[in-house]
This record gives structure tokens, sequence and C-alpha cells, in this order.
């Protein structure tokens, strides 16, 4: 049985199809994550996995971004 809250509206209202503002707030937050703008830039380089800390971060935030998207397809998006 599907959650209330984690499912996209629906009805004859104007807004037919939209998702929850949280969702669109997880999107915000990781697309600002994958942009390293946070950081010093006087910081030192550091080195993740053999690539700069800043390059390791914007990857994981992209993935964080399709793993994201895959699941609101497959939970969330509307079957019409």
């Amino acid at each position: 049985m599907a959650d209330a809250t984690l499912t996209p509206r629906t009805g004859d209202d104007d807004r037919r199809g939209s998702f929850p503002a949280w969702i669109w707030a997880v999107y915000l937050a990781l697309f600002g994550a994958s942009v390293p703008w946070y950081l010093p830039a006087d910081a030192p380089l550091r080195i993740w996995l053999g690539l700069p800390h800043w390059v390791v971060i914007s990857l994981a935030a992209t993935a964080g971004v399709a793993v994201f998207t895959a699941f609101v397809v497959h939970r969330l998006w509307p079957e019409e």
C-alpha cells in the first residue's frame, strides 16, 4: 500500500501530475552538492580515491541525482 505522502498528486486540479515539494528539495540539494562552490578556494588539495576531493564530491552527488531519479520514476511516477 502506497503512502499518501509518496504518491504524486492526482485529481482534476491544475497541479495534476506534480510531485511533492520534498522531491524538489532533494533535487535542489543534490544539484547544489554537485557543484563544489561551497569549498574554500584556498583549501589544500586532498586526494580521495586517486582524484581531487572536489571531483569525488561532484561525482557522488551526480550519482545521487541518478539514483534518486530512478527512485522517483520507479516509485512515484504517475501511471496514466
